[in-house]
């Protein structure tokens, strides 16, 4: 299965990120991120630092709630940080 990136939201402080994504059947999913700055011993192999996944959904069968739910769970993760 095939998934190609719909719409992407980060958080306000840049920290988190969640996409939505479709695959060619129409199911919806999202796709929660944080990023992890690059320890200082790291930054040669790593660059600034690198996008984890923290969360991937389950499938929906419309936009509409696979994004109210995505950006709950944005908005989830950023006050428990």
């Amino acid at each position: 299965m095939s998934w190609q990136q719909e719409n992407r939201q980060d958080s306000a402080d840049g920290k988190f990120s969640v996409e939505i994504q479709v695959d060619g059947k129409g199911h919806f999913r999202y796709v929660l991120s944080a990023w992890t700055g690059a320890a200082p011993e790291d930054e040669g192999a790593l660059g600034d630092g690198i996008w984890t996944v923290e969360e991937i959904s389950g499938l929906y069968g419309w936009r509409l709630p696979c994004r109210n739910d995505a950006l709950r769970a944005l908005r989830l993760r950023q006050t428990n940080e």
